[in-house]
């Protein structure tokens, strides 16, 4: 019995230790299927055919995970006894509580049968919990190329926006000179600030040869487009205008500057962060085997301490003990 208590206790201790550490354990196992499941179900009820014909079988089911779900939030504070507050200091903690509340809410605020629609459309927030599978790439940190990955993209946030906003502001430049040079010959495209805003993103990211063959041969060139000009924008002016020398200037420059030059800025970040992320888990990897041995080592010595107090006490006992005489 005494030993059954020991493995009870050891267990409990074990478990405790792995949620708390965000360490891979079997209620996280658990609540990652019952997520997937849900989402599963929240799939399901957008069919109302089917939801009609088993209106009690969902109730259940959503019953079911409501249930479930509550019984983590329970267990996880437990973990945390007697300092179950504690349990909200985790950002991922108060998603699932903020989450639980909104799931609970169609079963307080109204039983009006005309109120299902809304009702369902308010449980159906619950497809959100989705996004708390995104905790399996946090329980995935055991493997390096993972746990690689996913601290080089956070890290590179900060230097990331400041590429970010360098783009924004060559973006919104180009976009402005383009509205005042094309908005005319091609008002689908450079119509207003942020349809040029859009264009221009788009030929960053590589897709402006169409756009500058408008610019290059006037809008009329093409007969088809230039029609769906006339159709789509009646109330402006329209005035086909060909830029032979300006648009391929105009675009080039664009493309050179913000795709091959700022964007590299993004590739290159990102591959310094990557080569100091590799760095510092080396350094931990390294720390962490140095202080096992360390561990190791002291309680070595301390054993050793302990051997040779006994072996003291035992030479104290046999010089205490008489002397038997010889026969």
């Amino acid at each position: 019995m005494a030993t059954s208590n020991r493995i009870s206790t050891w267990s409990f201790a074990n478990l405790r230790e792995r949620i708390n550490n965000h360490e891979l354990n079997p209620l996280d196992n658990i609540v990652i299927i019952l997520i997937l499941l849900s989402a599963v179900v929240v799939g399901l009820e957008t069919n109302h055919d089917l939801v009609a014909s088993y209106p009690g079988v969902f109730h259940a089911i959503d019953l079911f995970f409501i249930i479930a779900f509550g019984s983590e939030i329970v267990v996880k504070m437990a973990t945390r006894s007697p300092r179950v507050w504690e349990y909200f200091y985790d950002g991922w903690h108060i998603f699932d509580a903020a989450i639980f509340a909104l799931t609970l809410v169609p079963y307080i605020v109204s039983s009006d049968p005309h109120a299902a629609e809304a009702a369902l459309a308010l449980r159906s927030l619950r497809l959100v919990r989705s996004f708390r599978a995104l905790r399996v790439m946090r329980l995935m940190s055991a493997l390096p190329g993972m746990r690689i990955v996913i601290e080089t993209l956070v890290r590179s946030i900060p230097q990331l926006s400041i590429v970010a906003l360098l783009l924004g502001c060559l973006t919104y430049t180009y976009a402005v000179v383009g509205y005042q040079l094309f908005h005319q010959n091609d008002p689908k495209h450079f119509g207003n600030l942020g349809a040029s805003c859009l264009t221009m993103f788009g030929c960053a990211l590589g897709e402006f040869n169409d756009v500058m063959r408008i610019q290059l041969e006037g809008s009329a060139a093409d007969e088809e487009f230039y029609a769906e000009l006339i159709e789509k924008f009646s109330g402006q002016t329209i005035n086909s205008e060909p830029f032979p020398l300006l648009a391929p200037v105009f675009f080039l420059t664009f493309v050179l500057i913000a795709g091959l030059t700022i964007l590299n800025f993004f590739v290159g970040t990102i591959l310094t962060e990557l080569d100091n992320v590799r760095v510092e888990i080396k350094q931990e990897q390294l720390e962490e085997a140095t202080s096992k041995i360390d561990k190791i080592v002291e309680e070595e010595t301390e054993q050793t301490a302990e051997l040779a107090d006994i072996l003291a006490e035992l030479r104290e006992i046999k010089a205490r003990l008489p002397e038997q005489p010889s026969t």
